[in-house]
């Protein structure tokens, strides 16, 4: 994951955004027990979807149809 953060959408508001987990990102990601450089964020409409931080694709796909994602 570079600089820019990549993001897709998919149904009802849903936003998988990729971070670099620094200040408040890294607060987060550590408060649902995700430790690492960059993860995925999962929102719905703003808010989180399940813990909200994955650390790979295999753990965003056990909360999100990766079918239904599209770049944004």
């Amino acid at each position: 994951m570079g600089d820019d953060q990549e993001s897709w959408s998919g149904p009802d508001g849903l936003r998988v955004t990729a971070v670099r987990l620094s200040g408040a990102h890294r607060v987060w990601a550590e408060y649902a027990g995700v430790r690492g450089e960059s993860a995925f964020l999962v929102t719905r409409n703003g808010a989180f979807v399940g813990r909200g931080y994955y650390l790979s694709v295999a753990d965003l796909s056990d909360v999100v149809d990766l079918a239904e994602l599209r770049a944004r």
